[in-house]
């Protein structure tokens, strides 16, 4: 039987209603299938059991509850609901009659697809009941235990297979490996952006492959609704109709290099195949890529060229993966079966706790009740297996790439033109003589300066990086037709040109037009950032470098572009923008760079920082109904599985995984991309749940790190459609668009690390800076950010804070910092920024016990003196400072470096140096 089949009738097996009324439920479910064309129901049930057991935390018998809350999953939070219930049954009825006659003539996998990724948009859009549509997406599957909604039980109701006394599933991990090493081998923001979207991109592959055998719900993490590379197979390989799909999302890699899934089978041998397909799809696809880049460039190769340029590519990327089948033989897992992974004593603790479900539960436990072992298991196999490297030694002799410095030079361009180096000892070692046949010219004319700068080196593999947007425009869209990531430069620039358009239109344009129709360069009209594309057209905009006067010289211009420029010619452009200038202040020449990474990950996946076993449970379950041994040996059984920490927490389930998929998803989908790309100047480069990485202008950046950091955990609200950050939410959801959306809540921690940095430092020092200054982050402790400036005159500042002091948000106080250090203040008075170094240079040589009951006075008086404005209100001005100071200094370690370093960053971004 094809998946579809098995997913409309396990999908259909219980009505997305079934908090309302729980006694009814079952007739309520046959009405709904009998709309939509479904029969065979019942058979649904069998998986539906299997789900149920991993689900729902242990109940005894006779256990009964009106729905009146929902419990966050992965925290203490939860919403309380006081909705009329009857009411919203006959509304979702009504909405699924009317939603039902659309589907009336789908069927097979079109209409198991469409009900998978549209039914849910498509009630929210017809029901009328403002209340209800809040709780929709959250509705509960059990009243009882109201920590898992009903649509990812039916995710993993319609993932799981199984029949009357059968099961047969396997836990199926995959990952694509040297994701740190590809993504930061990077010379040019393009190379660093499309670093993650390959990766991105060839991680679905594979799960495509899952999908087509097995269905979208399979893949248990990541979560695959709403995916824009999801919502673009489905458009464009199943030709179906996406609601509120954005065809410019695809562009934004959001798939994780790593997936978990359950699949439908136990044959090792299928599952091999599976893998093995994965495996092939992933290099045909790369093979194809790079003859399609080839073709389109004109570059036509011998076969021995190609096998060279092939050899370079064979190693990328790796791939590992393992699977444990649920059934050993003809029997279900056995928790003895999985000994080998686990202690005598964890073991036992859980054969215990099995007997304990056996005597006391509501029903008798099943498979389901082994997936945390299960997966704890596999991880642990995926660690052996990454043990077992296939290393392929391959020495190559000759002039290394100037991006990643592992491969030889196949691709290089001399004197303004561009070649394939054939033999690169002849080219780059030998004499004149030899070099004649060690090389051939490229077309110049497509083979820009763009895709390789004078006297650049690539190998076929950064090569394939820098080009990949010409296989992506035929591939996927047309809308990488042209593609251009923003350089740092326009990056640093942004805030410039937002305020040219405002003030100095008129002088902004000329300039443009005239260094466009000088220069001829098609390349160097740019997509802006963008938050400024409404009034900044491509067509309009020039690359933000060339806005900086330093570069108008005719040897850059040689460099860059290619061409000469008359003296003439030169002193037009110079004196264009100077009258720009003269309407708006000269662009600052640094940027920053920001990777957020969740904290402890991989504890949240394993289940070890879930929440304690009763905050699963309604509050009146807990409270008043179950019985208090019941609870009792529930906890003491708990406790005892919890062989490190002794918390008697929850127990990992599929659900809990989607719930972590779900949340990761909505903060990547529905939060980061408004935070940093419409409502502030940046532009994402990565952003998969748990990790961001993301380009800041510097005017933006604290309030860009303070809302991604607290979205991450629920704690934000929206007014007029912005982001606010607000600590009191502590319920785990957020509500935008009258929806609630669920968040990883605020047991949910994140690091960040930060690089503020000349636009012209090599993009690879300020790549691997910020993963230095993420592993410092979470080094001192996690939940922290560490911030480091690069100043382009030579040495460093670093900083490190946790994101709160004394319930004060770290950020808005180095925000309030900056502003009152700034000398361009509206207001005319400020706190110059020499006081700093004075402060630093009278405490650094004296310890913590010796200055620590004078550094408030000492910090008082030399802010006082740094005063500058008029001298009414002078007091409480440099009061507010001091405070907000004295705060920063005390709850960032009392470290006089790390508190000045800080400080002179806050300075910094006012005026660069």
């Amino acid at each position: 039987m094809s998946w579809y089949e098995d997913f409309l009738k396990r999908f259909f097996h219980d009505p997305i209603d079934k908090p309302f009324d729980i006694q009814k439920h079952e007739q309520r479910a046959k009405d709904y299938a009998g709309i939509f064309n479904v029969s065979g129901i019942e058979e649904g049930k069998y998986s539906d059991q299997i789900a149920s057991c991993m689900e729902r935390s242990l109940l005894p018998k006779g256990i009964k509850q009106d729905f009146n809350e929902v419990r966050h999953p992965l925290s203490e939070g939860k919403i309380d609901f006081t909705l009329n219930r009857q009411k919203c049954i006959d509304e979702v009825s009504k909405v699924l009659e009317e939603i039902s006659k659309s589907y009336k003539y789908l069927s097979g996998e079109r209409k198991a697809l469409q009900i998978w990724r549209n039914l849910l948009d498509e009630i929210l859009d017809k029901i009328e009941d403002h209340d209800l549509r809040k709780f929709t997406p959250i509705l509960p599957a059990d009243t009882r235990v109201p920590d898992h909604s009903i649509w990812e039980h039916l995710k993993v109701a319609t993932a799981v297979n199984a029949f009357e006394n059968l099961q047969n599933n396997s836990l199926f991990l995959f990952t694509i490996g040297t994701v740190q090493s590809f993504i930061s081998q990077a010379r040019k923001t393009q190379d660093f952006y499309m670093g993650s979207f390959i990766l991105s991109y060839l991680t679905f592959i594979a799960i495509e492959e899952v999908v087509e055998r097995y269905g979208p719900t399979a893949i248990i993490y990541p979560d695959l609704y709403k995916q824009p590379l999801m919502d673009w197979y489905l458009t464009n390989k199943k030709s179906l109709d996406i609601k509120n799909f954005e065809p410019e999302g695809v562009t934004l890699p959001t798939i994780p290099n790593r997936f978990v899934a359950i699949i439908g089978s136990t044959d090792g041998d299928e599952i091999k195949r599976l893998a093995e397909s994965m495996d092939e799809k992933i290099r045909e696809k790369i093979k194809n890529a790079s003859d399609e880049i080839l073709k389109m460039l004109g570059i036509s190769l011998t076969d021995g060229q190609k096998e060279v340029l092939q050899r370079q590519l064979s190693d990328f990327p790796q791939i590992y993966w393992v699977a444990i089948p649920w059934r050993k033989g003809d029997n279900d897992l056995k928790i003895d079966d999985l000994k080998d992974f686990f202690t005598d004593e964890k073991i036992n603790k859980w054969d215990e706790f099995h007997d304990f479900a056996v005597k006391e539960g509501e029903y008798p436990p099943n498979i389901g009740f082994l997936y945390q072992l299960i997966y704890t298991a596999l991880e642990k196999s995926m660690g052996v297996r990454k043990n077992l490297r296939e290393f392929k030694q391959r020495e190559e002799a000759g002039r290394k790439c100037s991006v990643c410095g592992e491969r030889n030079v196949l691709f290089y361009r001399d004197d303004g033109k561009p070649l394939f180096i054939s033999d690169n000892l002849k080219y780059f070692y030998g004499e004149p003589e030899e070099r004649k046949n060690s090389f051939f010219e490229l077309d110049g004319e497509k083979i820009t300066y763009k895709i390789l700068g004078e006297k650049e080196g690539l190998c076929a593999l950064c090569f394939l990086k820098r080009t990949f947007e010409i296989y992506l425009e035929k591939e996927v869209d047309e809308i990488f037709m042209a593609f251009s990531f923003p350089s740092t430069a326009e990056v640093a620039c942004a805030d410039f040109k937002e305020g040219a358009i405002k003030e100095a239109k008129e002088e902004f344009n000329e300039y443009v037009k005239v260094f466009l129709d000088f220069t001829k360069k098609e390349y160097l009209k740019v997509e802006p950032l963008p938050k400024l594309r409404f009034e900044l057209k491509k067509e309009n905009n020039l690359e933000g470098s060339w806005f900086f006067e330093e570069n108008l010289t005719e040897e850059k211009i040689r460099e860059e572009l290619g061409i000469e420029v008359s003296i003439e010619g030169l002193s037009k452009l110079k004196k264009l923008l100077k009258k720009l200038y003269e309407k708006i202040k000269k662009p600052l020449p640094y940027y920053a760079i920001l990777y957020l990474d969740g904290d402890n990950m991989g504890k949240w996946l394993s289940g070890e920082l879930l929440p304690e076993i009763e905050f699963a449970y309604n509050s009146e379950v807990w409270g008043e109904k179950l019985p208090y041994n019941f609870k009792r040996e529930l906890q003491d059984r708990l406790i005892e599985l919890d062989l490190e920490k002794k918390r008697a927490k929850k127990i990992l389930t599929p659900a809990i995984h989607s719930a972590i998929s779900t949340a990761l998803r909505n903060y990547a989908i529905e939060f980061v991309r408004k935070i940093v790309e419409e409502e502030h100047l940046g532009k994402l480069i990565y952003a998969g749940g748990d990790d961001v990485l993301a380009f800041v202008n510097l005017r933006d950046l604290f309030e860009v790190m303070e809302k991604l950091r607290w979205a991450f955990s629920g704690q934000i609200r929206f007014e007029d459609g912005r982001v606010v950050v607000d600590i009191n939410n502590g319920t785990g959801f957020v509500l935008k668009d009258d929806v609630y959306y669920l968040t990883m809540g605020k047991s949910a921690t994140c690091s960040m690390g930060v690089v503020i940095a000349h636009y012209k430092e090599p993009l690879k020092i300020v790549i691997d800076k910020v993963f230095e200054m993420k592993k410092r982050a979470k080094n001192s402790g996690r939940n922290r950010f560490a911030i480091c400036l690069l100043k382009h005159s030579g040495g460093e500042r670093v900083g490190v804070a946790e994101w709160e002091i004394e319930d004060n948000l770290t950020t808005e106080i180095l925000r309030n910092l900056k502003d009152w250090m700034n000398r361009g203040r509206d207001e005319k008075r400020y706190i110059s920024d020499g006081f700093i170094q004075k402060m630093k240079r009278e405490f650094q040589r004296l310890k913590i016990s010796v200055y620590g009951g004078i550094i408030n006075t000492e910090l008082k008086r030399l802010v006082a003196r740094a005063y500058n404005g008029p001298k009414n209100d002078m007091a409480n001005f440099v009061d507010q400072f001091v405070k907000n100071a004295q705060k920063l200094y005390w709850g960032t370690g009392e470290d006089i470096d790390n508190f000045t370093d800080l400080l002179e960053i806050a300075s910094f971004i006012n005026k660069g140096e």
